[in-house]
């Protein structure tokens, strides 16, 4: 049987949202994620033995996010997925949300609640981090029926087809990653009902047009921050901005950007460290 090579390491609980960033630079596998103890995470990250020159160069990237006790160690050939898909459960998110990871063998959604099928694949959002969390919660308070929506580094699409089911008129999804767009394609054919998503594969300078009802962004702060001047263009001039993936101790200082560059805050929630921010375009531009 052919072997695998894994990457595992310690890493602080709240740069669990920078890996999937972080790997998307080197021709990884897969990755996986345990908890170990308060504050922290174990993650493993999968390469095939052909692109073992990667371990030492993603070594260091990985110490650069805080991560201790780094070890490499050949791995059977296997879906190291399986054991994680078999175990976990579906469960809900807020008022209106049930999460069901197994679209295969599908567990009705509970009344009330919009059933969103994501098995949990390579590409993030599964549903169960806080940031995506977050997002799913204030979509609940807002009018999506009839909006144009774009979700910008849109992962496995949870987000754009929770603004479907909300009833958007049109959603677009994307991302920069090949493999992502293609797992999220997957998943949205694995939907109750046949998916009308776009989705995208390219970086948000190729959107255009006048500006879209609500735009989504769950990315960490140093994703998003360089993105600002795009998002401002792509917000509609009645439109809003849910921005998710920042820590609440980056919130004031996130604030402060978004206003530099003509972005109003108009709301915002917390869950645990991290945060969410409902954006509008400020009356007048910022600085730049």
């Amino acid at each position: 049987m052919d072997t695998y090579v894994s990457l595992c390491c310690s890493l602080p609980e709240r740069m669990e949202e920078a890996l999937p960033w972080l790997v998307g630079r080197w021709p990884v596998l897969g990755t996986q994620i345990c908890e170990a103890g308060v504050g922290r995470v174990t993650a493993t990250i999968f390469l095939h033995p052909d692109h073992e020159d990667a371990v030492d160069p993603l070594g260091v990237a990985l110490g650069e996010l805080g991560a201790e006790d780094l070890r490499v160690e050949p791995v059977a050939a296997e879906d190291w997925l399986a054991g994680y898909r078999l175990g976990v459960r579906p469960f809900p998110v807020g008022d209106g949300w049930w999460i069901d990871p197994h679209p295969d063998r599908p567990t009705a959604a509970p009344q009330g609640r919009l059933r969103l099928a994501v098995e949990p694949r390579m590409a993030f959002g599964s549903g169960s981090h806080e940031s995506t969390r977050l997002v799913l919660l204030a979509l609940e308070g807002l009018e999506v029926a009839g909006a144009g929506v774009l979700d910008i580094g849109a992962g496995s699409g949870i987000l754009a087809l929770a603004a479907e089911k909300l009833g958007a008129s049109l959603v677009v999804a994307l991302d920069i990653d090949p493999g992502t767009v293609w797992v999220a394609r997957q998943i949205a054919g694995q939907q109750e009902e046949p998916s009308r998503v776009q989705f995208l594969l390219g970086p948000v300078a190729c959107i255009c047009g006048p500006g879209f009802d609500l735009v989504l962004c769950n990315m960490i702060a140093s994703h998003f921050v360089p993105l600002l001047g795009d998002l401002r263009r792509l917000i509609g001039a009645e439109g809003l901005a849910v921005i998710s993936g920042l820590l609440v101790s980056e919130r004031e200082a996130v604030t402060e950007t978004l206003a530099a560059n003509g972005l109003q805050v108009r709301g915002g929630a917390t869950l645990g460290e991290w945060a969410s921010l409902t954006v509008a375009r400020a009356a007048h531009g910022g600085s730049r």
